[in-house]
C-alpha cells in the first residue's frame, strides 16, 4: 500500500497506522517513488536551474530542521513523541531532495558539484 490508499481507486491519504508507516515512512515511501521523476526532471534543467533547485531545497530542509531543532533545545525530545514524526519525516523529504539536486549537479558535471 502506498501513501495513498484504499480500495476502488479511492484517493484518502493513508492513515499514519495504515502497514504501521506513520508519517516518517511515508515520507520514506514517497521519496522512494518520486526519485525517478525527479532525477529526471532535474537532469532537464540548465545548471542555473539545478543551482536555484538545489538553494531552494535547502532552504526547505533549513526551515524544517528549524523547527526540530527548536523543539529539541526547549527539551521536547522530538524522536521519541509520535506527534513529531510528520517533521521527522518532512526532514527525511527535504533531505533527500537535496541529495537529489546535489546528484544532478555531480552527474551533470555542474561546476558548483565539483
Amino acid at each position: 500500500m502506498g501513501v495513498f490508499s484504499g480500495g476502488n481507486g479511492s484517493r484518502r491519504p493513508a492513515e499514519p497506522d495504515d502497514e504501521d508507516l506513520g508519517h516518517q515512512g511515508m515520507a520514506i515511501e514517497l521519496i522512494d517513488a518520486f526519485a525517478e521523476h525527479d532525477a529526471a526532471g532535474l537532469a532537464e534543467l540548465d545548471e542555473a536551474g539545478r543551482a536555484a533547485q538545489l538553494k531552494a531545497r535547502q532552504a526547505l530542509y533549513n526551515y524544517v530542521d528549524r523547527i526540530w531543532e527548536d523543539a529539541k533545545a526547549r527539551g521536547v525530545e522530538p524522536a521519541s513523541r509520535p506527534e513529531w514524526s510528520v517533521v521527522a519525516g518532512l526532514r527525511d523529504l527535504t533531505n533527500a531532495l537535496m541529495e537529489q539536486a546535489t546528484q544532478a549537479q555531480s552527474a551533470a558535471g555542474d561546476e558548483d558539484a565539483l
